[in-house]
C-alpha cells in the first residue's frame, strides 16, 4: 500500500533544518530588540520621574530633589522636598531599586556630559542628585554639582544598546539616542 500523504524522513529533516536556520538567524535580533525595549522602558521611567520632580517644584513653589541612590547604577530613584514641611512632606515619590534588572545607569556632571559618543560606566557619578528650584530650573547643573547626564545601558549588551538623558540649567529634560545620525530628531547634540 502506497501512502503518499505522509512525510518522508528526508522531508522531515529538511523542514527541521530550515526551521533551525530561521531561528538561529532571528534569535540574536530578537534578544537585541528585548534589550533595547528594557533600556527604553528604564529611560522613559527616569524621564517621567524627572518631569514629575520638576512639576512638583513648580506646583509646590519649593526645591525638590530627585536622588539616584545606587552606586552600582541599578535603576531606582526617590523624589523628596529639600526642606520638608507640612505642605511638602518628604518623601514624595519613590521607585525602589530594580535589583533583578540588567539595565544600569551612569551619571555625569556638566563637565563630563557634553560628549555622548562614549558610554558612561554603570554607577559612575552615582549616587547623585538633581535639585529642581521653584521655577523648574536646575542651577546646580550649570555649577557642576548636580547630574547633567544619565546614560541608560543594558549590562549584558555593553554600550551597543544605550540611551542618554540630558538635563540643562533651565530644567529641560531630553532623551536622546547616540546611535542616531545627527539629522535625526532623537540624535544627541
Amino acid at each position: 500500500m502506497d501512502d503518499s500523504s505522509a512525510f518522508t524522513i528526508i522531508e522531515l529533516l529538511i523542514t527541521l533544518v530550515v526551521i533551525s536556520v530561521v531561528l538561529a538567524t532571528g534569535t540574536p535580533s530578537a534578544v537585541r530588540w528585548v534589550r533595547a525595549m528594557e533600556v527604553r522602558s528604564s529611560a522613559e521611567s527616569l524621564r517621567s520621574a524627572l518631569q514629575r520632580a520638576r512639576a512638583e517644584a513648580i506646583a509646590r513653589n519649593t526645591r525638590i530633589r530627585i536622588s539616584l541612590s545606587d552606586s552600582r547604577g541599578v535603576p531606582g530613584w526617590s523624589v523628596t522636598c529639600v526642606y520638608a514641611t507640612a505642605a511638602c512632606p518628604s518623601p514624595l515619590l519613590a521607585h525602589p531599586l530594580e535589583a533583578s534588572s540588567l539595565v544600569r545607569w551612569g551619571g555625569a556632571q556638566l563637565a563630563g556630559s557634553s560628549k555622548t559618543d562614549t558610554a558612561l560606566r554603570a554607577g559612575v557619578a552615582l549616587p547623585g542628585t538633581l535639585d529642581f528650584f521653584p521655577l523648574g530650573d536646575v542651577p546646580q547643573v550649570i555649577r557642576g554639582t548636580d547630574i547633567a547626564r544619565v546614560d541608560v545601558i543594558h549590562s549584558a549588551a555593553g554600550d551597543d544598546v544605550r540611551l542618554v538623558l540630558k538635563v540643562d540649567g533651565a530644567g529641560t529634560i531630553r532623551l536622546c539616542n547616540p546611535a542616531r545620525p545627527t539629522a535625526h530628531p532623537e540624535a544627541c547634540h
